[in-house]
């Protein structure tokens, strides 16, 4: 399916702007984790059941429905462990990203365009397994075929998106000035830098804010090939 565009407006008029990542995108990422998923769930139960074998010959265990309970309890542990845990540690660690998400070039982001929270991972995984209903994602599929923006009930649960990796930037309006143009596209995570910047700098100490605003300014002006004209902040605020 075709990626739809979805763009934000921060309270500092920066517009954000994303493709947002349809089924077919989304489906390869979720094809890459199953396998890495099924993987490791292999792996745990050839060592489950070699170490149930070894104990039982070493301490006397028992081969009976003791041992087989024991292993198919320490198993659907671990099947949990794997097929919701795996999502929330990758996407917590590389802030909204799992190996498959990253192969195929796609993220997990806020509504709002910030990065996505820990708590965020947590419930938008733990629904997972209501989208996986009836099987191989029924409900979750169906949930994105019916909203413009692809949201499976985790994303609704959360408030996430899932949006291709740096298919788009932030457009943002810049005084005019001789020696540079009135309109430059910064990166997502550049605009976020500074729209965390603005919004903090009341409470930060005015020698830390002073110092920050003139590193955050040249930066930038030199990533942009920017004229950097005035105050810091004052340039910031324009960017």
């Amino acid at each position: 399916m075709a990626s739809a565009e979805y763009s934000v407006l921060t309270p500092e008029r920066v517009s954000l702007q994303y493709d947002i990542a349809g089924i077919g995108s989304r489906g390869a990422a979720a094809i890459v984790d199953t396998v890495i998923q099924s993987v490791a769930l292999i792996v745990i139960f050839i060592a489950l059941t070699a170490g149930l074998a070894a104990s039982s010959a070493f301490f006397s265990l028992g081969s009976g429905a003791g041992a087989a309970t024991l292993s198919l309890a320490l198993f659907v542990l671990a099947l949990f462990v794997i097929t919701d845990g795996y999502f929330i540690l990758f996407e917590i660690l590389w802030s909204g990203q799992t190996p498959g998400k990253r192969m195929v070039g796609i993220r997990v982001i806020r509504e709002t365009g910030y990065p996505i929270r820990p708590i965020d991972a947590v419930i938008r995984n733990l629904v997972r397994m209501v989208d996986w209903l009836p099987a191989a994602y029924g409900v979750g599929v169906l949930t994105m075929l019916l909203n413009k923006r692809s949201k499976r009930l985790g994303d609704f649960a959360s408030g996430t998106i899932v949006v291709r990796e740096g298919s788009r930037g932030a457009t943002v309006p810049l005084m005019p000035t001789v020696a540079q143009p009135s309109r430059i596209r910064l990166s997502s995570a550049d605009a976020t830098l500074v729209r965390d910047f603005l919004v903090r700098r009341t409470s930060m100490d005015p020698q830390a804010r002073a110092d920050l605003a003139v590193r955050l300014s040249t930066v930038l002006a030199q990533r942009y090939s920017l004229t950097l004209e005035g105050e810091p902040e004052t340039f910031l605020e324009r960017l």
